[in-house]
């Protein structure tokens, strides 16, 4: 598995998250989808996938609500891969557009 690229949701994942109580959507995306990148955004994109399990998850009866990403784990990331500070601003306006999704608003 290619840790830059994004986990999709296939039927046996969907089915894992089934017997924890948990239904979420299965990707029904072509493999052969994709887009570009602009090279000034490459350090956030490339950033943005290597955090992608940083993130604050409340577990409720309600289901799994995302607080956010968890910014002393994001603010390793960046000091360990020498990033310039601008990526982190570019993470939080990554996370605004993510929060709705992830908990069902759009």
């Amino acid at each position: 598995m290619d840790k830059r690229e994004p986990v999709k949701v296939d039927n046996d994942l969907a089915s894992d998250f089934a017997q924890m109580g948990v239904t979420v959507e299965v990707t029904q995306t072509p493999e052969n989808e994709a887009f570009d990148i602009m090279a000034k955004n490459n350090n956030s994109m490339l950033t943005w996938l290597n955090v992608e399990t940083q993130w604050r998850v409340l577990a409720s009866m309600a289901g799994l609500i995302w607080i956010g990403l968890d910014y002393s784990a994001i603010d390793v990331a960046l000091r360990r891969l020498s990033l310039p500070d601008a990526v982190f601003g570019d993470l939080l306006v990554m996370e605004e557009a993510a929060l709705p999704i992830l908990n069902g608003g759009e």
